[in-house]
């Protein structure tokens, strides 16, 4: 199971991170090991790290502590609503590096995602503003004032020829372990193994120079790949649980289960999410659990304690009771007049008839008869001091337990609010037409290249808005399920409202047209000496096209059991939601927007969000 990132992992997020650039940073929060850093840009974002693991743009929300600690403020300090300029990886190794202008200063935000890593502050004099944490090594020191300096570097796999790329497989004791010391993750030299067709464990002195050729140009494939930005995430499963998360499926995980998403930030943000935070939770909870379960057995010996000091502050005022009652007794007793039970000076002991009883009372033969009732009476009230003190103690002890359950009880409403099953097509946007079709689009180039290529079937219909910008749109002539279903005229038309309601022309106009066509009319070769940029299409052909006033309707339907936010043409949505509101281009703000309509529905902001179209609203009408 995947525990950290590796250089592969770094290179695919940093390939989307740079779309930061030129954003600027909002907010800088910090729970222990763990900086949130919230971008303003076109869209808010927020950059999960967790320090020595993990880096990402990050959905999901994480408990922040209520006094920020001082790394935290000294970021929001020096780099609060700085421009970042640029977002790289160190020499192909495990650090990502921020470099930010605020106030008229250059910074560097450098992130070790290595063992034992750190999170440091650096000005443009490489000095150490402030490092996470302090640090010390024969060979650098991460404390404030102190030059940064990088850990030892690797060799790096980019840069290597061939000749360079034998000399250190033959280092190696078999080929694998070969190709991890040019610095490559050991999964990743198993996979080119794979792709050159070489044994793994293969002893380097029996590989031929044509092995060696095959290991050398599967590594530049792997490296192509990630220098071209050729990424298909995926989250890896076996027997249901995830295992790995990659930019792109490998050969080692063939016939394994994987789920595909339409960004790398979005794999990972998952993957940490279902995996490493759900073991940390699961600590966590263990904790609570072995916490619960020593409160109980305290209030336990607590009951057990009030119980015995009741029967003893009883006994003793019994005795004093007993004394006085049979005074003479025990004045003859005490002047050596009457025999006793028994005696060990200066204690004796008697027995004493109380009430229908006879009870055993222990005296002081130094002491008179009132003397002794009274001690008895003393120890009494003492002994009542020690109840209500235990009482207290049981008090303060059963409110532990209170708060205690109180946090398990919201943990539990957390995760049923997490128990939801994701969807395929969730990773686009969609609904589902009045007709029962199922309709997806892309939410940007990517994902536009993707829905066409990936789901495009040859009865399914292709529509778009007459724009530059519009999502590609994809009708299946399936139902939800992957049922066939013939594609109606009114699933067409609310096809294009939909195509239309989601491109950029929200909030500059009110109407727009939109077209559709079949599947062969849709291609991705050019004409001679035209190019496609990615996520365009050639459409070849009559379009047939639609006038569309822009709404959109959000509602929570239900799908296989699942409550689910569904964003579409008003008439799809009033179909299949029970709730819903029907929006127009507007001027109310889209985030605040959706904060709302999370409260409403009972969900999180982000399903909300990715259901509203890209601008300001207006209500129009709501059935709630």
């Amino acid at each position: 199971m995947k525990e950290s990132l590796d250089v592969f992992d770094i290179a695919a997020i940093i390939s989307e991170l740079r779309e930061l650039e030129g954003c600027y940073i909002d907010k800088v929060y910090q729970s222990k090991d763990e900086i949130f850093i919230k971008i303003k840009g076109k869209e808010k974002k927020e950059i999960f790290i967790k320090n020595g693991k993990w880096i990402c743009i990050s959905k999901h929300r994480r408990s922040q502590q209520e006094h920020p600690p001082a790394f935290a403020m000294t970021l929001r300090k020096y780099i609060g609503n700085g421009k970042i300029m640029g977002i790289r990886q160190y020499d192909f190794d495990r650090i990502v590096i921020f470099e930010i202008d605020s106030k008229g200063s250059k910074y560097r935000l450098i992130i070790e995602v290595i063992p034992k890593g750190n999170i440091i502050l650096v000005d443009e004099e490489n000095k150490i503003i402030m490092p996470l944490q302090y640090q010390k090594w024969a060979h650098r020191v991460l404390k404030i004032r102190e030059e940064y300096t990088f850990p030892p570097s690797k060799k790096d796999p980019q840069e290597i020829d061939f000749e360079h790329f034998m000399e250190e497989i033959k280092e190696g004791k078999d080929v694998v372990r070969g190709i991890v010391r040019l610095g490559i993750p050991g999964k990743w030299a198993e996979e080119i193994c794979i792709m050159a067709g070489v044994e793994k464990g293969k002893s380097v002195e029996y590989v031929s120079e044509e092995e060696m050729k095959k290991l050398y140009v599967s590594m530049l494939e792997l490296i192509k790949k990630l220098k071209e930005n050729i990424f298909s995430p995926v989250i890896v499963k076996e027997n249901g649980k995830e295992i790995d998360v990659l930019p792109f499926p490998i050969k080692k995980y063939d016939g394994f289960e994987i789920e595909e998403f339409s960004s790398v930030n979005e794999a990972y943000d998952e993957y940490y999410h279902r995996v490493l935070r759900k073991g940390e939770e699961e600590k966590q909870q263990l904790k609570i659990e072995e916490e619960r379960e020593r409160l109980l057995r305290q209030i336990k010996q607590q009951e057990e304690a009030i119980e015995k000091f009741v029967k003893e502050e009883k006994n003793l005022r019994k005795q004093g009771d007993a004394i006085f009652a049979n005074y003479e007794m025990v004045e003859k007793i005490l002047k050596g007049e009457a025999e006793v039970k028994r005696k060990k000076y200066p204690k004796a002991w008697v027995d004493l008839p109380y009430g229908d009883e006879t009870i055993e009372v222990e005296v002081d033969l130094t002491k008179g008869v009132y003397e002794n009732a009274q001690q008895k009476y003393e120890m009494s009230k003492k002994m009542k001091e020690k109840i209500e003190g235990a009482k207290n103690a049981m008090n303060e002890t059963l409110e532990k337990l209170k708060q205690l359950e109180k946090i398990v009880i919201k943990k539990e409403e957390k995760e049923d609010k997490k128990r939801k099953k994701k969807f395929w097509f969730e990773n686009y946007r969609w609904f589902i037409s009045s007709d029962g079709n199922l309709v997806i689009g892309g939410k940007d180039a990517k994902t536009n290249e993707k829905v066409v290529k990936k789901y495009m079937e040859d009865e399914d219909i292709y529509v778009h808005a007459d724009v530059h910008g519009a999502p590609s749109c994809i009708v299946k002539a399936r139902d939800i399920e992957g049922n066939k279903l013939p594609i109606k005229e009114s699933t067409l038309k609310e096809a294009c409202q939909f195509a239309a309601s989601y491109s950029k022309v929200w909030n500059q106009f009110s109407v727009a047209s939109a077209y559709w066509v079949y599947s062969w009319q849709v291609s991705k070769k050019p004409e001679t000496g035209e190019f496609l940029p990615r996520g365009a299409f050639v459409i070849r052909g009559k379009r047939n096209y639609e006038k569309c006033v822009l709404e959109v309707a959000v509602g929570k339907v239900r799908i296989e059991g699942e409550e689910k936010v569904m964003g579409g043409p008003p008439s799809a949505v009033k179909k299949w939601a029970e709730k819903w509101i029907v929006f127009v281009p507007g001027s109310e703000d889209k985030n605040r927007v959706a904060k709302e309509l999370a409260e409403l529905f009972g969900c999180s902001v982000e399903e909300v969000q990715a259901a509203l179209p890209p601008g300001n609203l207006a209500k129009k009408e709501e059935k709630l």
